[in-house]
């Protein structure tokens, strides 16, 4: 979505705008092909919404509110409603995902969340948090949607809190699996997705048959879950931002806002919706977007470049489905 924040007057010296954008992506090309990506600083970021640069026509933005009224009955099976959020100690951490377990165990009492490790850790303390909930799509107003989280039997990745995060290597553990041992009253096992492992040198065939990749996670600057439609994802490879450091290392341009983490990447193919993904957070490249220049990160509507300014997350594979699979079975 493109929204016009010029007017009519911008648009008399449209040529010329046009010109200097030509110009100044033409200079951040040159500049990309010049600076070998070994040797590229890079920092990590956790709000993106890419475009195509060009400030004057605005900033695209892809997200879209996933509605539904949470008082209501009808739609509550929606597989779109598939997440929520986290809070600990008293503040908003990030986004979880619902994680459908009757293939592993269908008489689990309780609910998986998957989310980001990073997200359930007191950065600034280097120590675990106390205390976290979840609330379903973000309701943490509304009753009947909320439940407390057992930190006590968490499965988490190889994740370092006091483990610098400026680095490509940051990420590979950035994930967890909690649990809920009570729902929240009004939990339907339909609100969840089942977690796939994606083959990416299929995408080409998968796209063409009609299939998607979306990332649902929190908005913090609207106060919703929103969904990001039509995403480019990709795994990280050597001559890109991420270094193909490890892997699984997911690139995408999925639009995102403050809250993103912990958000899942989606595939959705003939209506179904298939978790593959959890968000971690963005590179850019500081020889582009300068700390002097850009001391907040790309400004927002800047264009996505595996190269220089990237969102990055962690793949489904089979080493978290058989670790999904062991975790479920010991809860159960």
């Amino acid at each position: 979505m493109s929204v016009d924040t010029v007017g009519c007057a911008m648009a008399q010296n449209s040529n010329t705008a046009g010109l200097v954008f030509l110009m100044s992506l033409l200079a951040v090309l040159m500049l990309l092909a010049a600076t070998p990506l070994h040797a590229q600083p890079f920092r990590i970021l956790r709000v993106n919404i890419f475009g195509d640069g060009n400030p004057i026509n605005g900033v695209e933005d892809s997200r879209e509110q996933v509605i539904v009224d949470a008082r209501g009955q009808s739609g509550l099976a929606d597989q779109r409603l598939n997440s929520g959020t986290i809070t600990c100690d008293g503040k908003f951490r990030g986004t979880a995902m619902v994680v459908d377990t009757r293939e592993f165990a269908p008489e689990l009492k309780g609910v998986i969340l998957m989310s980001a490790a990073h997200v359930v850790y007191d950065l600034d303390k280097k120590r675990l948090f106390r205390r976290c909930k979840f609330h379903f799509m973000g309701w943490d107003e509304v009753a009947g949607y909320r439940s407390k989280i057992d930190l006590k039997n968490m499965q988490m990745g190889d994740f370092d809190p006091a483990g610098v995060t400026s680095v490509a290597e940051f990420g590979e553990g950035d994930w967890v699996f909690l649990y809920l041992p009570k729902p929240w009253k009004k939990y339907n096992p339909d609100q969840s997705l089942q977690a796939r492992e994606f083959s990416f040198a299929h995408t080409e065939s998968y796209q063409q048959s009609g299939g998607e990749f979306r990332l649902f996670a929190f908005d913090s600057s609207q106060g919703f879950i929103s969904e990001s439609i039509n995403c480019t994802v990709i795994e990280s490879k050597k001559d890109d931002l991420g270094g193909g450091s490890w892997a699984g290392q997911l690139l995408d341009d999925c639009d995102s806002s403050d809250g993103a983490s912990g958000g899942g990447i989606v595939a959705v193919i003939n209506q179904r919706y298939y978790l593959i993904g959890i968000r971690n957070g963005s590179h850019w490249n500081e020889h582009i977007y300068s700390a002097d220049a850009y001391p907040a990160g790309p400004p927002q509507g800047s264009v996505w470049n595996r190269r220089s300014n990237t969102n990055f997350g962690r793949a489904i594979d089979s080493h978290l489905l058989r670790v999904l699979d062991q975790y479920i079975q010991a809860l159960n």
